[in-house]
């Protein structure tokens, strides 16, 4: 009787970090996310009580987190040609997703580390806010959420 033994590879930390495109997906959802409440909340109680309430130095650092993560790994899933697209529409709402995370960051850094001041947030018009929440934010999540890596 003859035995054969299989070699089971079990993937590394670092494998498995690699292949979900550094979990760049997760984390630009996260940010999106907290972006959409942040706007909702603004569009429905008024830029006063949004400022005074949820929009302060301490919520935006905490954005800035995810933010941050999503801009540095989104920039390197498209550097290193790792995302697989459906078209050149889907290739350039990837791109436009990761312009506005990443040109977000230094205004997000300037508001909470720089000037303590969050209001600067309200020389955005209001019409801004639905602009984000009607079209923006849920193409970005819909494109996010089908996302798919070249492994």
């Amino acid at each position: 009787m003859m035995t054969t033994t299989h070699v089971v590879h079990k993937p590394s930390f670092w494998d498995t970090y690699r292949r979900h495109g550094y979990f760049s997906r997760e984390a630009a959802m996260l940010t999106i996310t907290m972006g959409v409440c942040l706007h909702l909340y603004r569009v429905i109680f008024g830029d006063a009580l949004t400022l005074r309430y949820v929009v302060t130095p301490t919520t935006d650092k905490i954005l800035l987190i995810p933010m941050t993560y999503a801009a540095i790994t989104g920039i390197l899933l498209l550097v290193h040609n790792r995302v697989v697209f459906a078209n050149k529409r889907h290739r350039a709402l990837f791109t436009g997703s990761v312009v506005y995370i990443a040109a977000s960051v230094p205004l997000h850094v300037y508001c909470s580390y720089v000037i303590w001041d969050v209001s600067v947030f309200t020389w955005f018009p209001m019409w801004f806010s639905y602009f984000l929440l009607i079209l923006v934010y849920p193409a970005f999540l819909t494109m996010f959420w089908r996302l798919r890596y070249r492994n």
